[in-house]
């Protein structure tokens, strides 16, 4: 026996295939591990979709059993993801655990850290999006609900996803099948007329229209291939840029309960990278890079991004460290301790379009940002960061906030510290290659014999280059076989502060002085009616570091065309005038120990400290950046965004247009009075008339009982009159206007007094 589809197998196919596209495109998205059960459950929904639709039960038990099945199937499709070595009784455990879990996070404020709950999720979305579809096309014809949040989902994913996938071909593919959906949904409505008023018409006529929809559907993507991406539209950028409120926060929120997914960053034009070449002339501009908001002017200051260790073959780079994710929620970093620090915290607004690097004073210690961070350790725990990277590519205008232990330690202090060097800091900061001549090394011997301090033996250093080598950055490369630092001290002796730095670095290194290049930006100019920075183009540098115990590492300033500020000798109650020391007695500015506790790695007063402090505004006037244009989103926020919005949406009008279809009709409200005498706690018998259950909920309900009556009385006429009809000018939903919101109070009056019963 064929069995017979009165919408015709082809429908079904397509939306099979439909379903099933966009449910491969999210998966080939691989936020997640676990993602490819999403086309399983995808062509399952629309299956049950198909039996429920056509079945004989009302749609409240169609739709209940669509919920009963989806339960159990979701669990089984993400069960199975779980390791192989669990039973089934412990992966629905495990299962229903991560859900509990997530909604601690949830509403506990704390971050989501597993990527499985994203499968979950997704999951049940699929599943609705499949029983909808399938329920809108078998049972009641709306084939726009059919198309667009199955669309929506993949669309979203599409224009903010930044990985290799090819999922554009994704897109073009389900929005054929739409397209191809639409034309044979509507041919099935014609073939419906045509039956009716016995219109001869060939059987097969749906391949011939499927073919000239395939043909139409091909013309309007080539069309739409060639009208310009939104992204390229600055009205729809600016729309884009210009949300505020709810939806930023709904983006952080869904960034901290999703964090576990994985990213795809989009093409950098970072001015930074992992090396550093000594190379030749440079042209940087004079565009205005980012704005750094302070609580007040700093003693000089400069804006590190990147940190160069290795120096071989003319060229710095950084060594082979392990790349980490740093959770906002995860408070500060663990970094050695440092005496002489102050904590300050920056608010910097970014002007570089796809950037990847984050910004601040020395020592980044957090930001209100999640970020990859490059690190060692330094054998108790504690991070040796070396590169610092925003989780989400940055885009202009978007702003963030950063955290530093800024050094206000004098010469005196600096002079008597120790050089008793750590292991781990010999064994990379000592590092020197053979190319380094003996010229080299002689002329810092030269230069430091005088001083039996490493202090004062970089200051020398320092001031022999700002005065002997001249500040040029349209130099010529140095030549092949020369090392550059030797080029630049004897030979060229010009050079910029990549070649400064460079050759303080060495020469340092080559006395024993542990010593690093960091690259950045130089301080800029400080704008003092609203205390901010602004960093241009021109601003970027590159200065020394070196490291003196109990310390840490304290910047130096080699190149002559930047300004120096030499540390005071001693720090003194009154400042003594000093930059710096007016600093450290600011009365405004954060203590140390008082953000930090004693202990820096105590990861619990750390985390709630630099809440506390991020929670804090910037400027002590009040004058703080003025909000950003919307942060690069991640794309799974936008899937969210789009999902949960969509959802509520969908049920919004789907419960509001089912709910007037039943009130506008008699016999289906008669049905529903029943229903909510249930819920009152009325139980009516079989062989009451109903009349006799009328009088039953309205008992019940007092109010609303001529309502009840009225309702009743028509169900009757329409029941069991001979004209098997209702009056004609009676409107059911005149009668629900009133007795609904009767019926609402009432029952929860009920299920307020249950609860105090149970709890006596």
């Amino acid at each position: 026996m064929r069995i017979k589809l009165e919408e015709g197998w082809s429908t079904l196919i397509l939306l099979l295939a439909m379903i099933t596209v966009s449910a491969a495109g999210v998966a080939k998205a691989n936020f997640f591990d676990g993602l490819e059960i999403l086309s399983f459950v995808g062509i399952v929904s629309v299956l049950a979709g198909l039996l429920l639709a056509k079945s004989s039960f009302s749609v409240r038990t169609a739709h209940s059993f669509s919920f009963v099945y989806g339960l159990f199937f979701i669990l089984f499709a993400v069960g199975s993801v779980l390791p192989g070595d669990m039973v089934w009784r412990e992966r629905v455990l495990e299962v229903i655990n991560i859900q509990v879990v997530w909604l601690q996070k949830l509403i506990g404020g704390g971050t989501g850290r597993e990527g499985f709950i994203f499968v979950l999720h997704t999951a049940v979305v699929f599943w609705l999006v499949g029983y909808t579809a399938s329920w809108y096309i078998f049972r009641s014809l709306h084939i726009w609900r059919a198309i667009i949040p199955a669309g929506l989902v993949l669309l979203s994913v599409v224009y903010y996803y930044s990985g290799p996938a090819p999922l554009p071909l994704y897109l073009a593919f389900y929005i054929l099948l739409a397209l191809l959906l639409v034309v044979r949904t509507h041919l099935n409505e014609q073939e419906k007329q045509w039956r009716a008023g016995s219109v001869r018409y060939e059987p097969h006529i749906w391949i011939g229209f499927l073919r000239a929809g395939l043909f139409a559907s091909l013309f309007a993507l080539s069309v739409a291939w060639l009208i310009p991406s939104m992204s390229a539209s600055a009205a729809v950028s600016d729309a884009l840029s210009n949300t505020r409120g709810p939806w930023r926060e709904f983006q952080n929120n869904w960034t901290r309960l999703y964090s576990a997914l994985r990213t795809y960053g989009t093409t950098t034009i970072d001015p930074y990278q992992d090396t550093l070449v000594l190379g030749g002339p440079r042209t940087v501009g004079d565009t205005p890079v980012m704005d750094i908001y302070v609580e007040r002017q700093l003693p000089y200051v400069y804006w590190q991004t990147i940190v160069y260790d290795t120096y071989d073959d003319g060229r710095w780079r950084v060594a082979a460290n392990d790349t980490e994710l740093h959770i906002s929620d995860d408070g500060v970093l663990s970094v050695p301790f440092s005496l002489s620090r102050q904590v300050i915290t920056q608010t910097v607004v970014n002007y570089l379009p796809n950037s990847s690097l984050l910004y601040g004073a020395p020592e980044i210690i957090g930001s209100d940002r999640d970020m990859f961070i490059e690190a060692s350790n330094d054998g108790d725990g504690n991070k040796l960061v070396t590169g610092i990277r925003s989780r989400f590519v940055l885009k202009q205008g978007d702003q963030y906030e950063m955290v530093s232990n800024f050094s206000t330690a004098d010469a005196v202090s600096l002079r008597t510290a120790s050089t008793d060097y750590p292991e781990w800091l010999s064994e990379t900061y000592l590092q020197i290659p053979d190319s380094v001549t003996p010229e080299t090394v002689a002329l810092a011997e030269e230069l430091t014999a005088a001083y039996d301090n490493n202090f004062d033996k970089a200051i020398a250093v320092r001031d022999y280059l700002r005065q002997n080598i001249s500040y040029n950055d349209q130099i010529p490369a140095p030549p092949a076989d020369i090392d550059p630092v030797h080029y630049t001290l004897f030979v060229s002796q010009e050079g910029y502060c990549n070649y400064y730095a460079s050759s303080m670095a060495i020469m340092l290194r080559s006395q024993g002085i542990p010593a690093r290049i960091v690259s950045g930006y130089a301080q800029g100019e400080f704008n003092e009616d609203n205390n901010f920075y602004r960093v241009r183009a021109s601003n970027a540098h590159t200065w020394v570091e070196v490291y003196f115990p109990n310390y840490g590492w304290i910047q130096f300033e080699p190149t002559a065309a930047i300004p120096t500020v030499d540390r005071p000798e001693q720090l003194n109650s009154s400042g003594g005038g000093d930059a710096f020391g007016a600093f450290n007695t600011s009365q405004n500015l954060l203590d140390r120990e008082a953000l930090l506790g004693e202990e820096l790695n105590n990861d619990e007063e750390v985390g709630d400290s630099l809440e506390d402090l991020l929670q804090g505004d910037v400027n002590g006037d009040g004058n703080n950046p003025a909000v950003s244009p919307l942060s690069t989103i991640p794309i799974w926020q936008i899937v969210g965004a789009v999902l949960v919005l969509g959802m509520a949406t969908a049920v919004t009008v789907t419960a509001n247009t089912y709910n007037k279809r039943i009130e506008a009709d008699v016999e289906r409200s008669y049905s529903r009075l029943e229903w909510w005498g249930r819920w009152l706690g009325v139980r009516v018998q079989q062989t009451q008339t109903p009349y006799e259950r009328a009088e039953e909920i309205g008992t019940a309900v007092p109010d609303g009982k001529q309502s009840i009556l009225n309702l009743t009385r028509q169900f009757v006429l329409k029941q069991f009159s001979r004209a098997k009809n209702h009056e004609n000018n009676f409107d059911p939903t005149d009668e629900w206007r009133t007795l609904r919101p009767i019926l609402i109070r009432r029952t929860v009056e009920n299920w307020v007094k249950n609860l105090q019963e149970r709890r006596k």
